[in-house]
């Protein structure tokens, strides 16, 4: 358990630059493009990897996402329709406008009738 403290203490120093802890100088002014340029190249890393675990298969180009855009005049209530035209319904005669408000006359249905007389039975020859 000592070698390690020996060793360090056996070690020779040859100048006082060396007995002195280097310093490391920061630079903290980052700007806002080598941000955007470092996720980038993550996005990019990320893309790669996933490309090689998926068997690299291109993927299909993906729509853009729908981004709706709406106006007021999206939801106003809808335009009266015109109102029908007056002359028309002055034109038609009474009976005609009686007739075209009817219902159709109704056909005789053919099934069962109980007061009806049967047919003869006809037997083939």
């Amino acid at each position: 358990m000592d070698a390690p403290r020996a060793t360090a203490a056996k070690r020779k120093r040859t100048s006082a630059a060396d007995a002195t802890p280097a310093t490391v100088t920061v630079d903290d002014d980052v700007s806002d493009a080598e941000v955007e340029e470092f996720y980038a190249i993550l996005r990019r890393m990320r893309d790669a990897s996933r490309r090689l675990v998926s068997g690299a298969r291109e993927q299909a180009p993906r729509a853009p996402a729908w981004c709706p855009s709406f106006s007021w005049e999206d939801f106003a209530p809808p335009a009266p329709p015109p109102p029908p035209p007056q002359q028309q319904k002055q034109l038609l005669p009474a009976g005609e406008r009686v007739a075209e408000n009817a219902t159709p006359p109704r056909l005789p249905v053919r099934g069962l009738d109980l007061n009806a007389e049967p047919e003869p039975e006809v037997t083939p020859s």
